[in-house]
């Protein structure tokens, strides 16, 4: 019997007797056969087929999730979420306009937050705030704001003696406000529900209440995840 040069299939020679005929075909359908199904090996919907490291052999890759890009790990195919390459991946905003004061020298939530799911545990969160905030009051000479990402400070807006945006004015029945806007970068590295929200105090040498949404005005946080 002699044997094709690429996949090895035996075939008769021109000396075979004709009574083997019937069992050389059959040997050669089955080696075709045989061939023909590794090299194409899917058997569902979807499914890839790429080069096995055993010669004249293919490996079936099955089809991916929605959203899945074809991508290359170890040397061979695979499919993964898209890589960010810095592109926005979702946007979550709240307004909130519920007037809230705050008298303490502790840090109190305003009552402005949004929770962002990230897809990607690498992904970055901008958090963009825009708060209108007053300070009325005997002796107006400052308040502090920060932003928190669950019950963890990630970025304070103060300067000296707590002074976030409103200073300088004292007297009675003094007035300061208007609205502000400040901006932070988050690393969170999960991908779970997250918050951010943002608390606010007053000077501790104050004595005067620093408002937030002073009547009804709205205020908003917006959340970009930033993939990576």
């Amino acid at each position: 019997m002699a044997n094709t040069t690429n996949y090895n299939w035996e075939t008769p020679d021109d000396t075979d007797l004709v009574k083997d005929g019937a069992a050389a075909i059959r040997t050669l359908g089955s080696s075709i056969d045989t061939t023909t199904k590794n090299l194409n090996p899917q058997t569902t919907t979807g499914a890839l087929a790429y080069r096995s490291a055993t010669a004249n052999v293919n490996t079936a890759l099955t089809i991916g999730s929605t959203g899945q890009v074809l991508t290359v790990a170890g040397g061979v195919p695979t499919w993964a979420a898209p890589a960010g390459g810095g592109k926005v991946l979702q946007v979550v905003s709240a307004v909130y306009s519920t007037s809230t004061g705050i008298t303490t020298t502790s840090y109190a939530d305003t009552g402005l937050s949004a929770t962002i799911t990230p897809t990607l545990n690498t992904s970055k969160i901008l958090v963009l705030i825009s708060q209108s905030i007053t300070l009325s009051g005997g002796q107006v000479s400052g308040g502090a704001v920060k932003v928190l990402r669950g019950a963890t400070d990630i970025y304070t807006v103060a300067g000296t003696n707590n002074q976030a945006f409103l200073a300088g004015e004292t007297g009675a029945n003094s007035y300061l406000g208007g609205s502000f806007a400040f901006n932070y970068l988050d690393s969170p590295a999960t991908t779970s529900a997250t918050t951010y929200k943002t608390q606010g105090r007053r000077n501790a040498s104050a004595a005067s209440t620093m408002t937030f949404n002073p009547d009804g005005a709205n205020s908003s946080i917006t959340l970009l995840e930033i993939g990576a």
